[in-house]
């Protein structure tokens, strides 16, 4: 027989299961975007275009300044601020992030660096456990 507090029990059971299912999956997806980032600013690609030991993001709706990926480029943190606080600076913007978050083997990302107004592509392939850069475009404006 069922009563009124299995019931409420069955409730809350079907509503928790799918938020730590989707909490689980976001940071999943966190720690694979943390990876990728990270061989993206530590390339020999990315040291072309980007000559400073500390790196700057610009926040935005794919990076804010409360996410909570570590990036480090050459053992130095990476600072994600709002657009007002960099003036002045050289500093990069996440301008496309695709990546299938059921099962990432591969993604595309697209960096622009700002001032200098170049555009950074790159297609990313997972082997193994290590993300490696397949293909990369640099257009300067």
């Amino acid at each position: 027989m069922i009563n009124r507090q299995n019931i409420l029990l069955i409730f809350f059971i079907c509503l928790i299961v799918p938020v730590y299912a989707q909490t689980f999956d976001i940071e999943k997806s966190n720690e694979e975007k943390e990876k990728i980032l990270n061989v993206i600013i530590n390339s020999t690609q990315f040291d072309s275009i980007y000559s400073h030991r500390r790196v700057y993001f610009v926040a935005n709706e794919l990076l804010s300044e409360e996410s909570p990926l570590v990036l480090k480029r050459k053992h130095c943190k990476v600072k994600i601020r709002k657009r007002e606080d960099l003036i002045g600076k050289d500093y990069v913007a996440l301008g496309d992030f695709t990546m299938d978050r059921n099962n990432p083997t591969h993604v595309r990302v697209q960096l622009e660096i700002i001032p200098s107004e170049v555009l950074f592509n790159l297609a990313l392939e997972k082997k193994g456990d290590k993300w490696e850069i397949i293909n990369h475009l640099i257009m300067k404006e």
